[in-house]
């Protein structure tokens, strides 16, 4: 048996001439859905920020978009010292939050530093040690007299006038 070699026909120009132009008009296609895209998001950084019931408008208006497009588009941007343009999620989405009527607590953040806890050890010499931070916010000075009555798993200090 002999082995024959099939040689494969030459590419008719006019398949590939279709084809190129397919992949143009592809390409011309994409090009302007990205144009559309970028001068649907331009936002100027002197725009001031949304809040309240606009804000939560311009954001379902933008779900279709990444949340950093929609923080742009509500005017949520910073100017950073280098001149560039970033955008203040944090900002942005604090805003949202009281717009949706949520409200933070202020005074939760990191105050750096011991914080009381309202728990006390006794220690191994039997002693009970409170704080400083206690007697400071209870406004105590040095020579204030309790007196202790004990109760079943409690102890009750009462100050002395």
């Amino acid at each position: 048996m002999a082995k024959t070699k099939v040689e494969s026909a030459p590419k008719s120009p006019k398949n590939t001439v279709a084809k190129a132009a397919t992949a143009v008009t592809k390409a011309d296609k994409s090009a302007k859905v990205a144009a559309k895209i970028e001068s649907s998001t331009e936002v100027s950084v002197a725009q001031t920020p949304l809040t309240g019931k606009a804000l939560l408008q311009k954001v379902k208006e933008f779900s279709h978009l990444a949340k950093r497009e929609t923080a742009k588009q509500c005017g949520y941007v910073k100017t950073s010292a280098s001149g560039g343009v970033r955008t203040d999620l944090s900002g942005f989405y604090d805003a949202v939050l009281s717009a949706k009527g949520v409200k933070l607590d202020e005074t939760s953040r990191d105050s750096r530093g011991k914080v009381a806890t309202y728990k006390a050890t006794v220690h191994k010499n039997g002693q009970l040690l409170i704080g400083s931070a206690y007697t400071k916010g209870m406004g105590l000075k040095e020579g204030d007299i309790f007196t202790i009555k004990l109760g079943y798993k409690h102890i009750h200090l009462i100050q002395d006038n």
